[in-house]
């Protein structure tokens, strides 16, 4: 070999050495870079500032132009009357209200004998028996939840409650603002032209009688300089995002407040089959959104709550309504977790926040779904968003992430939307065992392990905004397999048998609790660790 092979060869080895550094380089550096990112507040998708105002995603190119029938009917055209929801039939609570009442009533039934023997109205008799043929027995977990859970609900927290004594202080705080407004009690042809001005209940209609007379009324130039305001207006008062669509009737809730509604904490309405009258002045819906606070919601099912998000949202969405009735229009909020006369996500929907995901949730570009929502009805004309496609369905239809975490085998695994409910195709989530493990579950009650857990529902730093936006650009679906890959290798997680109580379970948490919920950090506890179960 000369000289100059031995250069050549040498300098083969030079490239090859340096391209492996090269790439060991970007291995190190690039999820290094995207650890710190991460752990940078700032880059929490919804909480860059208290304006609020993450709507950073360009709708525009997955607007559809059939709007959301297109959206439904992607996979078969759906033929179903439309029937509004009856809130005291297809809550969990409002028919356990029931069973436990007439069981009272009737000492002597058995399980065995049925809802029927029971004595429960006919309605409800009938919900059972028609979701039961589509897999979904909901008499039998509403009868063990009435029944077993609240015994394995006291031995939870006897058991467990110092290690949750931070997060429920925490969300406890939170849950106090619920109390202020008081609770709306009068029909919407009432207190939705009811606002407060200078320490003083005012009635719209009087005062735009004024205005009238004076030549002072108010009357936006264009729908469009009107939903321009109202959405800059909502982003000052907190909202994370903000979109506007056509009221739709078929989303109202039969019982509403101020009419049949049963008051918070009482069952049951003296009308089951009321069927209140939808206000004419509801012709458009300003749909807002906030996400939970990720550190608490990445600690799910144990150390999360839903009380700091919908309680921001509370303070949000009335200031929203106030305004628009200070400006000489009529409205009303809705507000869960209990304070709604209608369904949210629907309406979401149509004003093109996000799509239906697997879990049954919202899931939007900015935040998947990690996101509550409040709408507020109102007389005001508005430009009206379009509804959306990124591709929820197409990932949704491949993850299946959720459903192998949930712990009470909630959601489903079709490999496509497999419902039809209200002209919505979407996948149906077993909503009484989502319930039921609610209450098995330490501190507050309730899961969002699915929000946790779903690859929508990430930070926004760069790498996650990346993925964010060529995702739903790419057809191929190589990104979201990509995705998937990265999620299941990077991101270890429990497994579902694990979130579930002892001695099933060991109260396994999505993540760790943040540092700030952890009460063995402050406080010296003498009490069983969860953590230790099994070991």
């Amino acid at each position: 070999m000369d000289k100059d092979d031995s250069l050549k060869l040498s300098r083969r080895k030079f490239c090859k050495i340096a391209g492996l550094a090269g790439f060991a380089t970007q291995a190190v550096t690039l999820p290094s870079m995207a650890y710190l990112h991460g752990k940078d507040y700032g880059t929490y998708a919804g909480w860059e500032s208290f304006e609020g105002d993450a709507h950073y995603f360009d709708r525009k190119p997955f607007e559809l132009k059939g709007g959301v029938k297109e959206l439904y009917e992607k996979f078969l055209p759906i033929e179903e009357e439309v029937v509004r929801p009856n809130q005291m039939i297809e809550m969990s609570m409002a028919r356990m209200g029931f069973i436990g009442m007439l069981k009272q009533k009737n000492p002597n039934w058995k399980y065995e004998d049925g809802p029927a023997a029971l004595g429960l109205p006919k309605p409800i008799v009938d919900y059972y028996k028609k979701w039961k043929t589509k897999g979904f027995d909901y008499f039998k977990t509403d009868f063990e939840h009435l029944t077993i859970t609240p015994k394995l609900n006291k031995y939870i927290h006897d058991t467990y409650d110092d290690h949750t004594s931070i997060s429920d202080a925490y969300f406890q705080a939170w849950g106090h603002t619920q109390n202020f407004p008081h609770e709306i009690e009068d029909p919407p042809e009432v207190s939705d032209y009811q606002y407060h001005a200078n320490g003083k209940k005012l009635d719209l209609r009087e005062v735009n009688k004024g205005r009238k007379k004076r030549g002072a009324l108010l009357k936006f130039k264009t729908p469009e300089l009107a939903a321009e305001l109202i959405k800059k207006t909502a982003y000052q008062f907190g909202a994370t995002l903000v979109g506007i669509a056509k009221f739709n009737p078929d989303y109202v809730y039969k019982h509403i407040r101020g009419l049949s509604a049963p008051k918070h904490g009482h069952h049951g309405p003296p009308n089951l089959m009321a069927n209140d009258p939808v206000p004419k002045h509801w012709k458009y819906c300003i749909v807002v959104g906030i996400p939970h606070e990720w550190d608490q919601l990445a600690s799910n099912p144990q150390y999360g709550d839903s009380f700091d998000a919908y309680m921001r949202l509370r303070l949000c969405g009335v200031r929203i309504a106030e305004f628009v009735k200070g400006l000489g229009f009529a409205a009303r909020w809705h507000i869960p977790p209990f304070s709604y006369d209608l369904a949210a996500p629907p309406y979401a929907i149509e004003a093109g926040l996000g799509q239906f995901g697997r879990m049954g949730t919202v899931i939007t570009p900015e935040t998947g779904g990690n996101i509550r929502l409040a709408v507020i009805t109102t007389e005001l004309e508005m430009a009206i968003d379009q509804p959306i496609d990124f591709g929820v369905t197409e990932f949704c239809a491949k993850c299946k992430i959720c459903a192998e975490q949930c712990p009470s085998n909630a959601i489903s695994y079709s490999d496509k939307p497999d419902q039809v409910v209200r002209g919505i195709r979407h996948w149906e989530v077993d909503k009484a065992a989502c319930f039921k493990f609610w209450e098995e579950t330490m501190g507050q009650i309730g899961c969002r392990l699915c929000i946790a857990a779903c690859p929508y529902s990430r930070k926004g730093n760069w790498v996650h905004g990346m993925a964010r936006a060529l995702d739903p650009l790419d057809k191929t679906g190589a990104t979201s397999s990509g995705l998937l890959w990265m999620q299941r290798t990077f991101w270890k997680s429990p497994k579902k048998e694990e979130y579930l109580p002892a001695p099933t379970g060991r109260h396994a948490s999505y993540r760790p609790a943040p540092t700030w919920l952890q009460t063995e950090r402050y406080f010296d506890i003498n009490v069983p660790n969860p953590k230790d179960i099994g070991k």
